[in-house]
């Protein structure tokens, strides 16, 4: 296939524009490159030069009184939140402010909010995406699913922008809460709350999130110093009462302590959410990992005893989700290391793990792994909305692994 000598940038403001964009590469054999802001390192690198597209926009219409926002694919979650805010409403995803909301849901973003507000594919009513001749195709509604359109929105949410480009998006919206109330918990071995989960979920005091971060000392890494933190939204006679259950339940886990306990706003508990994670922004080496739930704390404690090798390692959990990112600043041997001790590790707990970052974005390390069940129907899928291998080609299965 030709191929462009240089891959540029193209800004685009409308659907009109996307779609000619699209129509030129196609006619050019040029590749259309979007791997977003927070997620470049994600996959593997363009296996051709193209166009790098940068989308632009903001928010079309609020429907307030249907908690419902239709939104351009290019519109920052930051611009989308301050309009939100306006109204009293807020956006119940946990992203970066600088990310657009086209990259939250091509690269299924979540955070501990998922736990009482579900993800993106939860809280996504309907999209708008350009297709691999440039039309703009619409699935979904404003207030409730449709069944046409719904496999293919789904498909959408996390398809690492290889089947189309998302232009558009409407998206459920929540009533700012009038009381968030946040607990730190101090936990010795993180295997407890695999324990202790379910009874906690099914308890008055199950929180609207959750997450679970090693802390380092002074001079190491301690595998019996993890920070649990959760949070409350709703009234505050809502939040006293579901505290209260959770000091009645933690009096019968000897692992997990109180620490403190304080009320704050809305905005400053997703700025502190958010500054928590901002070392995956500035690492080197950022590694996510799935598992099953009820095996998250195991998988953490199965990390920290790999820390001795890896002195700067971070491990930041969300336990009902069997969400784990680690790593930290690393050179390519400690990354190569890690990826090697943690295919042994996810290996005993039936998971797998994708590379966010890879030092010097080095080929030693296969960003997914180990090989998925579903890998050729995604392989067909993607032959089958974009025939010409125009969007992101070669980032998720390489030429190899696609031959494979």
């Amino acid at each position: 296939m030709p191929q462009t000598d240089t891959t540029i940038t193209q800004t685009v403001q409308s659907v009109e524009q996307l779609g000619d964009l699209v129509r030129d590469c196609a006619d050019r054999h040029a590749a259309l490159i979007d791997y977003g802001i927070g997620h470049a390192g994600l996959g593997y690198p363009p296996s051709r030069d193209g166009v790098q597209l940068r989308l632009e926009g903001g928010v079309i219409e609020h429907y307030q009184r249907d908690f419902a926002v239709r939104v351009a694919a290019g519109c920052t979650v930051r611009a989308l939140h301050e309009k939100l805010r306006e109204q009293g409403q807020f956006l119940a995803l946990d992203a970066d402010p600088d990310i657009t909301i086209g990259e939250v849901i091509a690269h299924n973003v979540y955070g501990p909010l998922r736990q009482a507000y579900g993800g993106p594919r939860d809280q996504l009513l309907g999209l708008h995406y350009t297709d691999a001749r440039g039309q703009d195709g619409h699935v979904g509604g404003r207030t409730v699913k449709n069944v046409a359109g719904y496999d293919v929105t789904r498909l959408m949410v996390g398809s690492l922008g290889e089947l189309g480009v998302i232009n558009e998006a409407t998206l459920r919206t929540y009533a700012v809460p009038e009381h968030v109330t946040v607990v730190d918990l101090h936990v010795e071995q993180p295997d407890e709350l695999d324990r202790l989960m379910t009874t906690w979920l099914l308890a008055d005091a199950a929180p609207t999130w959750m997450s679970l971060t090693n802390q380092v000392g002074e001079a190491r890494r301690s595998c019996d110093n993890w920070r649990l933190s959760v949070g409350y939204y709703g009234r505050a006679a809502t939040c006293l009462a579901q505290f209260r259950s959770l000091q009645t339940l933690l009096e019968q886990a000897h692992d997990i302590h109180f620490v403190g306990t304080g009320d704050t706003t809305l905005d400053a508990d997703l700025r502190e959410r958010t500054a928590r994670r901002s070392w995956r922004a500035q690492a080197s080496a950022v590694v996510k990992i799935i598992v099953p739930p009820a095996a998250t704390g195991a998988l953490c404690q199965a990390l920290c005893r790999a820390a001795p090798a890896h002195p700067h390692l971070i491990v930041d959990a969300l336990p009902t989700h069997g969400c784990v990112f680690a790593g930290g600043m690393m050179g390519v041997d400690d990354a190569v290391s890690l990826d090697e001790r943690l295919n042994r590790i996810i290996h005993a707990f039936d998971g797998q793990r994708v590379w966010y970052a890879r030092p010097d974005n080095t080929s030693r390390i296969v960003p997914f792994a180990p090989a998925q069940r579903d890998w050729p129907l995604l392989r067909r899928l993607k032959r089958a909305m974009d025939p010409d291998n125009l969007f992101n080609p070669g980032r998720f299965l390489s030429s190899e692994a696609c031959a494979s």
